[in-house]
């Protein structure tokens, strides 16, 4: 049975899924260095039907030591979101903001508890900006 909202302006969530996720480590990972470097990269994509938007978010982490990739994990999540009445930001702005940080949780979540089951220890993703990324990809697209 579907729950109804009692939502008169905004977005109810009808899905949050996990698409893929993949998570490869070395035999030895090192933690105890200047010469470890974690890298990551967030990207965010937004697709509009009239009143849905569906998100894909994709991490992509990589953790080197020296010239090794020892800790490697691409994560892509789905949300979909139904808009409820009218709204005073546009869909789009909506997908690669809003939505993408309710998103973002999770990504960091599954990572953390991928590393954990790995035997290498709890790897936190920071915080995101996701008005910065929007901000960034729509001037990019300008130029």
């Amino acid at each position: 049975m579907k729950e109804k909202s009692n939502i008169e302006n905004g977005f109810r969530i009808e899905n949050i899924l996990l698409m893929s996720c993949s998570f490869n480590r070395t035999p030895s990972v090192e933690f105890n260095s200047d010469e470890v470097k974690a890298v990551f990269d967030i990207s965010v994509d937004t697709n509009i039907t009239d009143n849905k938007v569906v998100v894909t978010e994709f991490l992509k982490f990589q953790q080197w030591f020296k010239d090794v990739v020892e800790i490697s994990c691409e994560i892509t999540m789905v949300g979909v979101f139904e808009k409820v009445g009218e709204l005073g930001i546009s869909l789009e702005e909506f997908g690669n903001i809003n939505a993408a940080a309710i998103l973002f949780p999770y990504v960091r979540e599954n990572l953390s508890n991928l590393s954990l089951k790995s035997g290498i220890g709890n790897l936190i993703l920071p915080p995101a900006n996701f008005v910065k990324m929007y901000q960034d990809k729509k001037a990019t697209v300008q130029v």
